[in-house]
């Protein structure tokens, strides 16, 4: 609805009122007044004690009511046009009017450029930035939209106004989430290479597997003799971002005696990179060369082939396609669990709960004393539990997991993470500390430990000693290790609270970049949008004169 503007002295309400609201003057008299306008500016206002700009506008109100937005526009067009110097408000009103007259119309550019005018009379406008922000929606312009519904924010911080257009704002954020999504989906089918998080290295080396051959040879290696051992070297080093390039031109060495397995692990590496189009590359060359193989040579590489069909596995769309892999590797050695141990790990993150537990079963049903598939179950029955909101079997499962921490020296990454996210969670953050130092005692250095624990220690101490040492923790483990994805998501957010928004641009970008599963890189690339919606809102706020 188009404003009444500002309110009258109750003398003006006693007023003779004109009927209908339109002064209705004698020809020769309106002559004389248009004769002798502006030589006073007493002679602007007429018997009601209204402006005459006031009349027009409160005549396009009258208009608008009745929906003729057509004629009421032009009653708040000549309403601006009668403003005297000293009615910059009622100017800006007016203007905004007849914006809501244009968004009614469906003119949303011209409505835009009239809650603008609007503006530079009255910058701290909140209806016309509001309506400017609608009319944006309508146009697709969801960027500008989003700023100009943050900027309303930043100006009533406690304010209503914005209440009602969150079904607007959340569509424009949608709207940016999708197109971005978009272009990331597009980039990675470039076959780009993107850095490798080291915890999705660290969870093949050291719990996902337990006979893939290019980890025994590794684990036996003591000085390297060829290229190959050298890039094996390399890996345990850590030195993981060359390793794909490296193994791909070792593979297509004829000379080398490792081509076999530096295809398999030039495969393993790019999906670490998520670079889907080189892993199926070197999976086909890699069993297109493996099936010309003799009978007694295939025999040699029959856990080569295995670990190849769990990376097929792995990068399958669908369970269904990747259960075909998982019997293929079960029928060169059904006593080899590690490709059904990947696909129940597989079917947890897509949250097929009685999958993951038949697969699991499998496993510790081949190997009863599998080193890892105890906690896998302990975790998705945990999971389930919580699910279905089951407190006792939530407690109980806990329990087994902290069981089974005690028990074994080293368990999954999620282990450890999971534990003392729900001591930390129940306001215990000793205890979360605790679990975090038996991480870092498997996993030296490992970053995100590092990073939680960072974390649960500054909620310990919350004051601006224990933040400031947060930030530092997060600033030295983005320098240290610039590819682990929630040192860098939680450093933008860091960085976005703190006004510096190009540091958290950069951090977000790094941390999509490392975000393997979807909802990583859907809650980065949403928080990035909005970083961006407040950065430009804070640039227009900045520029607004004062209330006073």
């Amino acid at each position: 609805m188009p404003e009444e503007g500002s309110r009258f002295p109750p003398w003006v309400k006693n007023a003779a009122i004109v009927a209908g609201g339109t002064a209705v003057v004698g020809g020769a008299a309106y002559l004389a007044y248009r004769h002798f306008r502006g030589t006073d500016s007493s002679s602007q206002h007429l018997n009601n004690g209204k402006s005459l700009a006031e009349n027009v506008k409160h005549e396009g109100i009258q208009f608008f009511q009745k929906a003729d937005y057509a004629k009421a526009l032009e009653k708040f067009n000549e309403a601006a046009e009668k403003c005297q110097e000293d009615e910059k408000e009622l100017k800006a009103i007016a203007y905004q009017n007849a914006a809501a007259c244009l968004e009614k119309l469906g003119k949303y550019p011209e409505c835009i450029l009239k809650c603008t005018e609007a503006l530079k009379l009255k910058p701290r406008y909140v209806k016309a930035i509001a309506r400017r922000a609608s009319a944006h929606i309508f146009l697709n312009e969801d960027e500008e939209a989003l700023r100009d519904y943050t900027l309303v924010t930043l100006i009533e911080p406690q304010g209503k106004v914005i209440e009602k257009f969150i079904p607007q704002i959340d569509k424009a954020h949608q709207r940016i989430m999708k197109r971005e999504l978009e272009d990331i989906a597009s980039q990675r089918l470039l076959g780009l290479d993107f850095p490798i998080p080291q915890t999705c290295a660290q969870e093949w080396l050291r719990y996902s597997v337990i006979r893939d051959p290019i980890i025994n040879h590794m684990n036996q290696l003591s000085e390297p003799s060829n290229e190959y051992e050298r890039i094996l070297a390399d890996v345990k080093r850590g030195h993981y971002d060359d390793i794909a390039k490296r193994a791909a031109e070792e593979a297509n060495n004829p000379d080398s005696l490792y081509r076999l397995d530096c295809m398999v692990l030039a495969a393993r590496f790019y999906t670490f990179h998520n670079n889907l189009n080189k892993v199926v590359e070197w999976l086909d060359k890699f069993f297109a060369e493996y099936e010309t193989l003799l009978d007694e040579e295939m025999e040699k590489y029959t856990d080569l082939a295995i670990a190849a069909y769990g990376i097929k596995a792995q990068i399958s769309k669908t369970l269904e396609e990747a259960e075909g892999y998982v019997k293929k590797a079960e029928e060169l050695d059904p006593t080899n669990t590690d490709v059904r141990f990947g696909f129940a790990a597989n079917a947890i993150m897509q949250k097929q709960m009685p999958r993951a537990s038949e697969a699991m079963d499998h496993v510790l049903a081949v190997n009863p004393d599998h080193p890892f598939a105890r906690f896998y179950r302990a975790h998705f029955d945990f999971t389930n539990a919580c699910e279905e909101q089951h407190m006792s079997n939530i407690h109980n499962y806990i329990l087994a997991m902290e069981n089974l921490l005690q028990k074994y020296p080293r368990a999954p990454i999620f282990t450890y993470t999971v534990l003392s996210n729900i001591h930390s969670s129940s306001g215990n953050q000793a205890l979360a500390v605790e679990i975090l130092n038996k991480g870092l005692e498997a996993y030296p250095h490992l970053s995100e430990f590092v990073m939680l624990k960072t974390i649960t220690e500054a909620k310990m101490n919350r004051d601006n000693e224990g933040i400031d040492a947060m930030t530092r923790t997060f600033i030295e483990l983005c320098q240290r290790d610039p590819n682990n994805f929630e040192a860098q998501a939680t450093y933008a957010k860091i960085s976005a609270g703190k006004k510096d928004f190009d540091k958290a641009e950069e951090c977000f970008q790094r941390a999509a970049m490392l975000a393997r599963q979807p909802q990583e890189l859907q809650l980065v690339t949403s928080e990035c949008i909005l970083m961006r919606a407040n950065r430009e809102a804070q640039i227009l706020f900045d520029t607004l004169p004062s209330e006073t």
